[in-house]
């Protein structure tokens, strides 16, 4: 078995698109009950004596897995950890110093989300939250303003502050639409007369804020600029746009400088050290510099395109096994958020050919942690819905 496995990995390098569309989303009811048991998916006990004994080989093969390019591959991929381990030592202790710098001022530290996009001003006394995650007064999101004042500031002075670093925000440029990235999604109105709330005390001094509210679909105008794109990605790869804007959608809600706590960038969320490496050095056959491909995670034509190359790798790499390209998009989907070693211990070793794609499908919302099965069943649903607009 570990011959026959080595040697399919091994021997394929570089894989053409098939005619057919591998990520073509099947006409399955996405609303299946999870509670269900082996049982219902399999007719013999998958957790069999025999079965823990091939698990524990296929653990073992697993290194040799990651073979599946080629040596030099490898090398670089090894060579640029190294590299990749001195720039997160160095970012770490700057990471430190922010906090404790910020929590000196605010009274309390902050944990990024992939859902929220943080602005700081330069001296930290104010900053503004954007979120297209809407709440009973926003249902399209809205941009939290918030600045820390001492307590004689005059009301005018604070709608000035407040002001300031809304427009700071508002302002921001894309760096591939090179237009603002909240263009068309706040009314003048909102920034010229903003509705500022007395929040709390903090150290002597006293802490305002603002909520701006986003008054368009934020998805759809976010999406249009990034279409063209998206566009090229499906010409060079073959995933469609649907895919694409589904991805970008539960990963950072559009926003192109969300950062999540684990160190994901950008658009798609890519973590640097790990799924944009592998798509850079794929794509440009040699090492990354660490801080030049954190900055270009934050551009989104960059991001774009590490993000659809590593979808690329793991539809045509990890899980290129599996010859059903529908089953295999579920294995794509769920390692996009859990890993592809995760998720390939999952299923290899499966009876994968006498599983129909309904009851894959339910063997991943099962078999996987909460955040996966719930990651799959949303990409799939907005993958729907924009295959309405962007077919």
């Amino acid at each position: 078995m570990k011959k026959i496995l080595l040697f399919f990995f091994l021997g394929v390098s570089i894989l053409l698109y098939s005619d057919n569309d591998p990520f073509l989303m099947p006409d399955i009811n996405t609303d299946i009950n999870t509670d269900i048991g082996m049982n219902d998916i399999f007719d013999s006990d998958l957790f069999s004596e025999e079965f823990n004994k091939y698990f524990e080989e296929m653990n073992q093969e697993w290194n040799e897995h990651l073979q599946y390019m080629d040596e030099e591959w490898r090398k670089l991929y090894e060579e640029s950890q190294k590299e990749w381990d001195k720039y997160y030592e160095e970012y770490a202790k700057q990471e430190t110093e922010f906090m404790k710098k910020f929590e000196k001022i605010w009274g309390e530290t902050f944990e990024y989300t992939p859902d929220k996009w943080y602005d700081f001003s330069d001296d930290l006394n104010s900053f503004s939250i954007v979120t297209f995650k809407g709440d009973e007064k926003n249902k399209n999101g809205y941009i939290e303003v918030k600045v820390i004042t001492d307590k004689n500031v005059t009301k005018q002075e604070i709608e000035k502050k407040i002001k300031k670093q809304a427009e700071k925000t508002i302002n921001k440029k894309d760096e591939y639409t090179k237009k603002p990235i909240l263009d068309n999604l706040v009314e003048k109105k909102e920034i010229e007369k903003p509705k500022i709330v007395k929040e709390k005390e903090v150290n002597n001094k006293v802490v305002y804020t603002a909520k701006i509210p986003i008054k368009n679909n934020p998805f759809l105008e976010r999406a249009k600029g990034y279409i063209p794109l998206i566009t090229e990605m499906k010409s060079k790869y073959g995933i469609p746009k649907p895919f694409i804007l589904a991805i970008i959608q539960k990963e950072s809600s559009f926003l192109p400088k969300a950062r999540s706590k684990s160190g994901a960038l950008g658009l798609m969320q890519l973590i640097p050290r790990y799924a944009a490496t592998e798509a850079y050095i794929y794509l440009y056959k040699r090492k990354p510099n660490p801080r030049s491909l954190v900055y270009e995670l934050y551009n989104p034509e960059k991001n774009i395109l590490y993000g659809t190359t590593y979808i690329y790798l793991l539809h045509n790499k990890y899980f290129k096994f599996e010859k059903d390209y529908s089953k295999r998009k579920y294995m794509v989907i769920a390692s996009y958020n859990m890993g592809p070693v995760a998720i390939s211990k999952r299923v290899r070793g499966l009876n994968l050919d006498n599983m129909n794609l309904s009851s894959l499908y339910k063997y991943l919302l099962n078999n996987t942690r909460k955040e996966t099965s719930d990651y799959l069943k949303k990409v799939l649903q907005y993958e729907k819905e924009w295959n309405k607009i962007y077919p």
